[in-house]
């Protein structure tokens, strides 16, 4: 009689569990499509018919009146899904791989050279000079945190006192703006060049050049955002009838303590006050850091079981058509657990454990976009922290700058301008020009983006995933190829050099260089 009760409780355990599934995919599902079609509503709507109001009345802003990420306390997506056992079993099925991946590795060690090799040098090679890569993030970290804040706050303090003269007013903002942009260009260069001087490794390098980023945008918010408002109240204050000055001046420019917060917040939009939760779970932290620990593991293992073989005993001067078709995919697999480690470890385990320290209650940093069927959908939703940045100061800005009728030049300009920035990445991290993360993104991308249809249904997600993992195969093959060329053909000390794949043009002459012939 036990055992029946048991097996009654474990299948309505189960078929709770099932419910709850169900209940949670298809609220995302209504949620997703309510929030795009009210958005997509309201923006036509309202840059279409822009709202008038009096003189002396604050009006709101284009960026006002088009808000839209509104700021609410919810989970990641996949937060809710872990929440059942089904969709966790998924998450342990990578694991168990991960465990399989380092058995493998082991007895390969131990059968090749008889002894367990647990140096990984991969990944300290990887991450060398760290330090000097911290050094570079604290410097950034003090100018964007300093004199960001201080620059924008004496701008704001004094500007009021040039309103009554038109002419030195807008000298006065001009030589602001030219000093923005000057700090602008100085904060992308620098870094640079300190990455090139000091010889910077890919993850050291990565972590400079993703910081570099984030903190220019995150600069770039702030200063958007409160731009207008200070003309606003300065417009108040030479009006007569209007609030007190005291009360003004206090609503110009931010307290220092907001924009410190918003500097580390999980979001590159700036707002005053965020949704915050009450607690911190300590216990949530470290086990997010500790899967952030265990991707990047993932990654090495990957890296030496299944990509160093193939490229380190791939033979430059024998790639014909055939050969490099079955090294492209070869480079597949790898290429997309590459994809799906860096989701998982930075979107969803790095954003949420500082959304948890900081209590930082909305963590939307993705939506579910494995289930996209066109890749229009798949760029709004992969990552939602840099697309928010993107549609609320490029897409729209562009899209007011052209009147308000073609929305084609304003996602244009979007993704030439993403693309642009992560072959910018690729570049500096790598240390050699080879455009292939620009080509795929700027042009096929951008290809796919606008000419196929953009329909639901199964077949179309199928046609998502095949592009993207043939994608990231071709990412994973060109570049791997490439660095193994790097270090087997000898450098070429031209300008050509520089920028021309060396796994293109082994065999070939370059200027003052002679025909080589190389094994990689």
């Amino acid at each position: 009689m036990g055992t029946v009760n048991n097996s009654d409780s474990q299948w309505i355990q189960d078929e709770a569990e099932k419910i709850r599934s169900s209940l949670l995919n298809e609220l995302h599902r209504i949620e997703n499509e309510v929030n795009e079609q009210f958005s997509s509503f309201k923006n036509d709507f309202e840059l279409r018919h822009p709202k008038t109001s009096e003189p002396l009345k604050i009006k709101p802003s284009y960026r006002q009146m088009d808000e839209t990420r509104v700021f609410v306390a919810r989970n990641s997506i996949l937060t809710d899904l872990f929440e059942t056992s089904h969709i966790r079993s998924i998450r342990n099925v990578f694991a168990a791989m991960l465990l399989i991946l380092v058995i493998q590795v082991t007895i390969n060690d131990i059968v090749h050279s008889g002894r367990l090799k647990l140096n990984f040098e991969l990944i300290f090679y990887c991450f060398q000079k760290l330090h000097i890569a911290l050094f570079i993030w604290l410097i950034m970290q003090l100018c964007t945190a300093v004199i960001v804040f201080m620059g924008f706050y004496y701008w704001t303090s004094n500007r009021i006192f040039y309103y009554d003269n038109i002419k030195r007013l807008r000298i006065y903002d001009v030589t602001w703006l030219i000093i923005y942009i000057t700090y602008i260009i100085l904060f992308l260069v620098l870094p640079c060049r300190e990455i090139v001087n000091h010889q910077l490794p890919v993850a050291s390098s990565l972590i400079v050049l993703i910081e570099q980023l984030r903190q220019l945008m995150k600069t770039h918010s702030f200063i958007r955002e409160n731009v207008e408002k200070v003309h606003l109240q300065c417009r108040l204050i030479s009006e007569p009838n209007t609030n007190t000055n005291n009360e003004i001046k206090q609503l110009s420019c931010p307290d220092f303590s907001q924009y410190l917060y918003f500097l580390f917040a999980p979001t590159l939009i700036y707002r005053d006050n965020y949704p915050r939760n009450k607690v911190i779970h300590w216990d949530y932290v470290l086990q997010m850091f500790g899967q952030v620990i265990a991707a990047i593991f993932y990654v090495y293992y990957v890296v030496v079981r299944f990509c160093i073989p193939t490229f380190a005993n791939l033979n430059q001067n024998q790639i014909t058509l055939p050969i490099f078709i079955s090294v492209l995919f070869n480079s597949i697999m790898p290429g997309s657990l590459f994809l799906l480690l860096g989701f998982y470890g930075f979107l969803h385990c790095w954003l949420n454990a500082f959304a948890e320290m900081l209590r930082f209650a909305d963590r939307m940093f993705y939506k579910d976009w494995w289930n996209s069927t066109s890749f229009a959908a798949y760029y709004r939703t992969w990552n939602v922290v840099v697309h928010d940045w993107l549609y609320t100061y490029v897409y729209r800005e562009v899209f007011l700058l052209t009147g308000g009728k073609n929305r084609v030049i304003a996602a244009m300009c979007v993704v030439l301008l993403s693309a642009t920035f992560h072959e910018y990445v690729m570049i500096f991290a790598l240390g050699f020009f080879y455009p292939i993360m620009f080509v795929l993104f700027a042009v096929f991308g951008m290809g796919f983006f606008f000419l196929l249809p953009r329909n639901k249904g199964v077949v179309f997600n199928i046609l998502v995933w095949t592009s993207l993992l043939v994608g990231v195969g071709l990412q994973s093959c060109f570049y791997f190829m490439e660095a193994y060329a790097r270090k087997s053909c000898p450098a070429n000390d031209t300008f050509w050099d520089k920028l021309v794949p060396r796994s293109i043009v082994c065999r070939m002459a370059l200027p003052s260089a002679k025909i080589l012939h190389i094994d990689l």
